[in-house]
């Protein structure tokens, strides 16, 4: 089922501010006016093309705004497993840096 304008629009606000970025450093990377930008959000989506661009330089799925399936996870559900993640990562790494370092020449037990 696609998505109404206004919830497209929604998407890229949401996709935008995750980054952190303002209207203008989002216009900047996709090269549009700042004002481009609040007019996509505001429910006046671009065409497919550049919707599909949006999606490379904000780094969602290329569906992200085209598609209304519900199983598409949210930006902030793929945050939250990322640094889910990521904790486990450096979980991982402090336990291996606790491990005592076996010397060259020395027999394993």
């Amino acid at each position: 089922m696609p998505l109404t304008p206004e919830s497209v629009g929604e998407r890229i606000r949401e996709a935008r501010l995750a980054h952190g970025w303002t209207h203008e450093e989002l216009a900047r990377r996709m090269n549009v006016n700042w004002r481009t930008v609040q007019r996509w959000q505001k429910g006046k989506p671009p065409r497919l093309q550049t919707l599909l661009r949006l999606a490379d330089v904000l780094g969602v799925p290329q569906g992200y705004f085209v598609e209304g399936d519900d199983s598409l996870a949210t930006l902030n559900e793929l945050r939250v497993r990322l640094d889910e993640l990521a904790e486990r990562v450096d979980a991982l790494s402090r336990a291996l840096d606790a491990l005592p370092r076996a010397r060259p020449g020395t027999p394993r037990a």
